[in-house]
């Protein structure tokens, strides 16, 4: 960080999204405020740090995509900035937080934000979120990257957005990492550090995501290797339950392409060693299924891309050494 009687800087990069918004010329809102729009909007802001500003795209983060966070992280790394702030929309940051977990190089703290609020809407979050994201970014203690929303630093790997409007709409199951406080950051454990880097991927692999559901015959897996993709995750049921059609049909998959096991549920791990019946998780990793540990269907999909976007040889290898690491 900065020396004793010197600012930190901070790169501000803005994507769009929420946070961003205001009224188009027909209805509803549309991203159009800049990264320096943004920082002139919050007071007190600038008294933190020297704040350099860049908008990179002004989109709805729907339409974000991996080059562009690698592109982001590859910024990261090389700016002369001590830490970065990502702003964006908040339909998709806790994938592109996650991805950008995953590529990160350094310990240089990068810290993804948003809003549920657009700025013209009365209790508008954004400021606030800005805010408390360059107080994050400033504090010596965080490393790598994170997700600041409502006064709450979440751990990338284990936050989620659980509600379509609520200013409390991410939560972790394990709780944040820090609150903010009375300007302070106050930490509830440790940053977690993880051996995983893939930094450098400038390739992505197409990996399909299929969730499980009563009384269907599975005929989604049937298109998935003819429609192109090199990989699938599957959201089942529970702790890793397929029907027993999906589980033959899963099984037939898992011959020509990896097939990742993750959950449709909220919140808990996939069991690896408990129920033993026909599709239940034992019958489907004896299979060759892989299982996803705490990293929901979302994040393995993207983790999974990256590895075979790399050309890793032994992806199960490199798959299951991330999740084990979580």
């Amino acid at each position: 960080m900065a020396g004793m009687n010197k600012k930190p800087v901070i790169q501000v990069f803005a994507l769009g999204g929420t946070i961003a918004m205001t009224p188009g010329a027909s209805a509803g809102v549309i991203p159009s405020l800049t990264a320096r729009d943004l920082i002139s909007a919050v007071p007190g802001l600038e008294d933190l740090a020297d704040l350099h500003a860049e908008t990179l795209v002004q989109k709805g983060s729907a339409n974000l995509t991996m080059p562009l966070i690698a592109d982001i992280m590859d910024r990261a790394s090389a700016c002369d900035a001590d830490a970065v702030v990502v702003t964006q929309g908040t339909d998709s940051m806790e994938e592109t937080a996650f991805l950008a977990s995953l590529m990160n190089q350094s310990d240089k703290p990068v810290v993804f934000t948003g809003a549920m609020r657009t700025p013209n809407q009365p209790g508008a979050d954004g400021p606030a979120n800005l805010y408390d994201s360059v107080l994050a970014a400033t504090d010596s203690r965080l490393r790598g990257v994170a997700l600041m929303m409502n006064g709450e630093l979440h751990d990338p790997w284990r936050v989620a957005k659980e509600h379509t409007s609520s200013l409390q709409a991410f939560q972790s199951e394990q709780g944040p990492m820090a609150t903010v406080a009375e300007g302070q950051l106050h930490w509830r454990k440790d940053c977690p550090v993880r051996d995983v880097s893939l930094s450098g991927v400038k390739e992505f692999a197409p990996v399909a995501l299929v969730s499980a559901v009563i009384d269907d015959d599975g005929r989604m897996l049937d298109m998935v290797a003819e429609a192109g993709y090199q990989g699938v995750v599957i959201e089942a049921f529970g702790a890793g339950h397929l029907s027993e059609i999906w589980a033959d049909k899963a099984e037939a998959l898992a011959k020509v392409m990896p097939v990742v096991l993750s959950t449709r549920a909220r919140g808990g791990k996939i069991f690896e060693r408990s129920y033993g019946y026909r599709g239940a998780e034992i019958d489907l990793l004896s299979r060759g299924l892989v299982p996803a540990g705490w990293l929901r269907a979302r994040k393995a999909r993207l983790l999974l891309s990256g590895l075979l976007g790399q050309g890793v040889t032994n992806w199960k290898q490199a798959f299951t050494r991330v999740v084990k690491s979580d």
